[in-house]
């Protein structure tokens, strides 16, 4: 096992645990449009899950790497529109905090197109 793999299996609980613990509290907290809490209770955590499953699984079937790789994808996107909304002053918040939500998504990127293309 490559330690890269051993990494990323590590950052991939990470992010599990970061996107439950923020879907939990964003799903209490008073404010924030429909968009913004489907992104963190649907889109990242849905992410997180696959990540884990496609990291930890010996049996990566080509239909697992391409769900984990749009659902990635999906996350760094919206991930990037939750920034330039709150930069743009949309929608009030932090405008580095969703970048935060990207880094793993952005490291586990190229291991989704290294077992794609060996599929």
């Amino acid at each position: 096992m490559t330690r890269f793999l051993i990494a990323l299996r590590i950052l991939a609980w990470v992010q599990m645990f970061i996107v439950a613990f923020t879907a939990l509290v964003g799903s209490f907290a008073d404010g924030g449009q429909w968009w913004e809490r489907l992104i963190l209770v649907g889109v990242h955590p849905a992410a997180a899950v696959l990540l884990v499953i496609l990291v930890m699984g010996r049996n990566r079937s080509k239909k697992l790497i391409m769900a984990s790789l749009a659902l990635l994808t999906l996350n760094i996107a919206a991930d990037v529109f939750l920034y330039l909304a709150i930069g743009t002053g949309l929608t009030k918040g932090d405008p580095w905090l969703p970048l935060v939500f990207s880094v793993i998504p952005l490291i586990a990127l190229p291991y989704c197109f290294t077992l794609l293309r060996r599929s």
